[in-house]
């Protein structure tokens, strides 16, 4: 009889929403959360794995089936027979639409620096930011997005990130939204340094 492992590991597969265009919009209706530009994304399949190493080699099947479609790839490692919060696994592994590991929930090292464009990834939707820190410590990102009204204005919302949320832009950033990003991050750091007391 098969030993039974104390953990599972969770796999949720993510792809781009249907019908929608390879890029960055900001979508007026706000039926999304997200008020900047963002691509959306929808958790597609949810596997359960007793290893790990089963686990990845799903994500290899899913690849080799080269689909445009796929947005990435997250495995959470889970305690087994007890109730769980969704949002506290043990660890969590997020991989690329390739499925290289882009990160772990442990790793501590900075994969972008102040300036760089970056996806913020949420369960349905991926928003674009802009890199303003890194708090080694933490493995968290300070990433200012920018929140568009039907008008046209921008105002930055500066947003606090795990490491392991934090991805390479998926599409190139068109250059209206690149230019916006820059002039929400000068305000951020600005109100930053306003807020030092000496």
């Amino acid at each position: 009889m098969k030993k039974q492992t104390k953990n599972i590991f969770v796999l949720e597969v993510y792809e781009f929403a249907p019908c929608e265009r390879r890029a960055y919009q900001v979508y007026k209706e706000r039926w999304s959360r997200c008020a900047g530009p963002c691509a959306l994304t929808w958790q597609t399949k949810v596997g359960y794995f007793e290893t790990l190493r089963d686990a990845e080699n799903n994500i290899k099947k899913i690849v080799r089936r080269k689909r445009d479609d796929v947005y990435g790839f997250v495995i959470k490692e889970m305690p087994r027979d007890c109730v769980v919060n969704a949002y506290a696994p043990l660890s969590i592994r997020r991989y690329l639409n390739d499925g290289s590991l882009w990160c772990t929930g442990s790793d501590k090292t900075a994969k972008f620096k102040e300036g760089d464009f970056v996806e913020i990834a949420y369960d349905d939707y991926a928003e674009l930011g802009i890199v303003q820190g890194f708090d080694n410590a933490a493995g968290s990102y300070t990433v200012v997005a920018c929140n568009i009204d039907e008008k046209g204005h921008t105002e930055f919302c500066s947003r606090l990130c795990d490491a392991t949320y934090v991805l390479p832009p998926s599409f190139p950033v068109q250059k209206k939204y690149a230019a916006a990003l820059r002039r929400v991050l000068k305000q951020a750091k600005k109100e930053s340094a306003d807020e030092l007391p000496f």
